[in-house]
């Protein structure tokens, strides 16, 4: 605001001889442009204050039986954001520092006022209101960037314990703010993992881009990468951090791997199967041509034998072929849990007969979505099959959990046994991978073949000691 422009004013004065005075020392400064009105009851500024049309505010202290710090306070319940000077009339200690604490931009002393002293007043309220203003605004925007985030930001003491946090924190833990206010930032980690990375953020007062694993209410754990640096606000400080989350990326990244090399895994299969093939032809061909002419009883049994070998090496390339290759079938739409209900079914023997107990929690009885139900059942009963002879007779527990995730339902297989190791957890997928002593590594192989072309991904979270979870999204919409 520039001197040239006209400043509005209002004088809150219930005496009269008063308010023409101070008009006066208004008309002796040179530069300003004023427009002074005067209210000389609280009824009347209250009215006044609610249609904010002034530039500045003067309250006399003594307007009846309330008084200028009553009036301070209405104006600004009211959101009045432009500065308020107070008068009184003599000085009096106690009066201008309760003026300055409910927020006068400053007070005058009747006795003592004159142009000058009023100018300066005026000039001082009007700078530091517009100062004001723009922290407020600055405060507001920043405010607005921290909560709209799609990054967990929170702020916390050196030791940890969390001061401030926006939506997606609430959001990525599955805590509700006001729980997480009550925590301490390890809360959300691996204290074994995380506590040296605390250690260097007190230490080096930063750290950027470091991958951690965040743990949610529910126990998942996912991936972000780790931000956070040490702060100090007028002798108070604190610590600023970030995490975002990557989880979604990583298992993009790792989705595309398996099938970067299922399909080289597919190339090398189908070649193989072609070369086998046409001597196993060979052979079988000329099984039946000595079947038909030997004329021995004796020697037909090992024309048999040859005949069954053959047919089950022709099932076991079958096998592989189905394994290693996406799947085209047709998709219709059923309800998720009477197909998952199904799947458990034929896997009922093998659960009594090891003891396992089986806990199915379902978030929504009437979830539908679009599946080839034989496949999937197939799919489902490959990680049920798995995680049976991973656990141990009679203190096994197989959970299997349905809950949505924004626009996809998740189906979520877990179970308590012996878990996965790093080293194997980037081979699971990978045709003719196992870890049994028996089998032929395809189980998994065909499951993830499976999903996929329910247009549906797989991710899986194992820890040695605790067990797996195998987590399966589909989209509920097409």
């Amino acid at each position: 605001m520039t001197n040239s422009e006209p400043i509005q004013v209002l004088l809150v004065d219930d005496d009269e001889d008063d308010f023409i005075l101070t008009s006066a020392y208004f008309k002796d400064l040179t530069g300003w442009t004023f427009n002074l009105d005067w209210c000389s009851t609280y009824e009347q500024a209250v009215h006044s204050l609610k249609n904010c049309r002034h530039d500045i505010y003067i309250f006399d202290y003594l307007l009846g039986s309330k008084n200028g710090i009553d009036l301070i306070e209405k104006a600004l319940s009211l959101n009045c954001q432009e500065p308020i000077i107070l008068l009184t009339g003599k000085g009096d200690d106690q009066i201008a520092i309760e003026a300055l604490r409910v927020g006068a931009a400053d007070y005058l002393i009747k006795s003592e006022l004159e142009p000058v002293i009023l100018e300066r007043s005026i000039r001082y309220a009007l700078e530091r209101s517009k100062v004001l203003k723009a922290l407020r605004q600055s405060e507001r925007r920043y405010r607005r960037i921290f909560e709209e985030s799609k990054d967990m930001l929170f702020i916390s003491d050196l030791q940890g314990n969390i001061l401030d946090v926006n939506e997606a924190t609430s959001s990525l833990t599955g805590y509700d703010i006001r729980t997480i206010l009550e925590k301490n930032i390890v809360d959300f980690f691996d204290r074994k993992e995380f506590s040296p990375v605390w250690e260097l953020v007190k230490n080096e007062k930063e750290v950027f881009g470091l991958d951690m694993r965040l743990i949610t209410k529910e126990g998942e754990k996912k991936h972000g990468i780790f931000s956070a640096t040490i702060e100090n606000d007028q002798g108070f400080t604190y610590v600023q951090g970030r995490l975002h989350d990557v989880t979604l990326q990583r298992q993009t990244e790792r989705e595309r791997l398996f099938s970067e090399k299922l399909a080289v895994t597919s190339r090398l299969v189908r070649m193989l199967a072609h070369e086998v093939r046409n001597p196993l032809t060979n052979v079988n061909l000329s099984a039946e041509q000595l079947e038909s002419e030997l004329e021995d009883k004796d020697l037909i049994f090992y024309i048999d034998v040859i005949k069954r070998n053959c047919t089950r090496i022709n099932d076991l390339i079958t096998q592989l072929l189905q394994s290693s290759r996406p799947n085209e079938f047709t998709l219709a739409r059923y309800p998720l849990h009477a197909v998952l209900d199904e799947a458990l079914e034929a896997a009922f023997d093998r659960l009594q007969l090891k003891k396992i107990q089986i806990e199915k929690l379902y978030e929504d009885e009437n979830i539908s979505i679009l599946l080839n139900a034989d496949m999937f059942k197939i799919a489902v009963l490959n990680l049920v099959t798995n995680a049976i002879e991973a656990m141990e007779q009679h203190k096994g527990v197989l959970r299997v959990t349905t809950r949505r995730v924004d626009q996809d339902v998740q189906v979520l297989i877990s179970d308590n046994g012996p878990g996965i190791s790093e080293e194997n957890m980037a081979k699971i997928f990978e045709p003719f991978f196992t870890g049994k002593k028996s089998g032929m590594g395809i189980g998994l192989a065909s499951t993830l073949n499976i999903v996929q072309s329910h247009r549906g991904r797989i991710d899986v979270q194992s820890e040695v000691g605790s067990g797996t979870v195998f987590t399966l999204s589909f989209p509920i919409e097409p």
